[in-house]
């Protein structure tokens, strides 16, 4: 007899022992480890304030607010006050409001205060109880971590072909050398007779670990590369001690991932706010 299972106890296998709060805050503390890994980015550098963490970057795509966490009655202070570095800079900067960030309404403030909202993700969790065979795979298709440079180069094109980004050569050296020195990135590459099918970063942060630029090439799309890719970031994040898997999902995504075992835990608004030059914005993950 077949016995249906129900999304409750879906979530509940995805979660674990977590409740959807903590599940939320896991992955708000996960980004945020991942945005402040910045070893081998020259010209990147951590801004310092108490009630949030900022980001400036050479890459204008790259500055960024998160993990806000402002008092009520002087949030709309604390907005400028962490809006003023890039403000006087006059470059952009994505602000990044999760289940966790306070206060309630800090979406409507940022609004306010001059920022648009651009597009959402989703916050996904997976339990790593339960990961035995999810490596198995096509026979043709294996899954390396990408430790050499070379090795890494060849991760970081095929990831920027999947993204349709090859046309944005000030990524390249972010993504080749960036959680190098901290151990941090681990870049994972489908390989199919030699040639990069795909691709996909497992993130090892502390106490937490995160799948992000899972990227698959056009042509070699539709063959379960980045089921194998996913499945291969779980064994790998589970080998390593962690108890679960986050990630901040494009909404076309969704469901896949939610085949594959995660929940939803709360949505992401990213906000943008920029001084008046184009609108175009690169999705880092």
């Amino acid at each position: 007899m077949i016995t249906a299972v129900t999304k409750r106890k879906r979530t509940e296998m995805a979660l674990g022992n977590l409740t959807m709060d903590a599940g939320a805050c896991l992955v708000s503390e996960e980004m945020a480890q991942y945005f402040l890994t910045v070893d081998g980015q020259p010209g990147t550098y951590i801004l310092g304030d108490a009630s949030a963490s900022s980001v400036r970057a050479p890459q204008v795509d790259c500055n960024r607010i998160f993990r806000a966490r402002l008092g009520a009655d002087t949030a709309d202070q604390g907005i400028e006050r962490l809006l003023l570095p890039f403000r006087r800079a006059a470059v952009p900067v994505t602000w990044y409001v999760d289940g966790c960030s306070r206060p309630n309404d800090l979406t409507t403030r940022l609004a306010s205060h001059g920022l648009e909202l651009q597009y959402s993700w989703t916050g996904m969790v997976r339990s790593l109880d339960d990961v035995e065979g999810v490596e198995e795979a096509p026979s043709d298709i294996t899954v390396v971590e990408s430790v050499s440079a070379d090795e890494r180069e060849q991760w970081m094109r095929v990831v920027l072909e999947g993204f349709g980004l090859t046309q944005f050569h000030d990524l390249e050296s972010m993504l080749t050398e960036t959680g190098v020195l901290s151990g941090r990135w681990h870049r994972l590459t489908a390989l199919q007779d030699g040639t990069g099918v795909g691709g996909a970063l497992l993130f090892a942060g502390d106490g937490v670990a995160g799948l992000h630029w899972l990227g698959v090439p056009q042509m070699f799309r539709k063959r379960g590369v980045g089921i194998l890719l996913t499945r291969q970031a779980l064994a790998q994040a589970a080998r390593m001690g962690y108890s679960h898997l986050v990630l901040q999902a494009n909404p076309e995504v969704v469901q896949l991932y939610v085949r594959l075992g995660f929940d939803s835990v709360g949505d992401i608004a990213v906000f943008d706010w920029r001084p008046g030059i184009g609108a175009l914005t690169v999705e880092p993950d």
